[in-house]
């Protein structure tokens, strides 16, 4: 992937890659098992709701719904959160079929 994860593509969790909540903390883990970062209720939310069934603008509208937050500062930390995750192999850049 080259650039920023666009708006209109759908983002989707990578097979093998996983998250897991321990304790108070959540963790993702790639298809080898190693701990790649921890994340924020938000991030677990946006993890959570990367499944390849609604764009990334969709996702950071439901994310702005449920916490009560802007929109277009939710979509712009997503699109760089999903970007990173794109970076690190734990998700897919698919393209909306129009």
């Amino acid at each position: 992937m080259s650039g920023d994860f666009p708006a209109d593509h759908l983002p989707r969790r990578r097979v093998g890659a996983e998250g897991q909540r321990f304790g108070a903390d959540y963790l993702l883990l790639d298809a080898e098992g190693r701990t790649l970062r921890g994340l924020n209720a938000t991030a677990v939310r946006i993890w959570e709701l990367s499944d390849g069934t609604r764009s990334a603008r969709s996702v950071a509208e439901v994310v702005a719904r449920e916490f009560s937050m802007d929109v277009g500062q939710v979509l712009t930390d997503t699109l760089r959160f999903l970007t990173d995750l794109a970076r690190l192999g734990l998700v897919d850049e698919l393209q909306e079929v129009r």
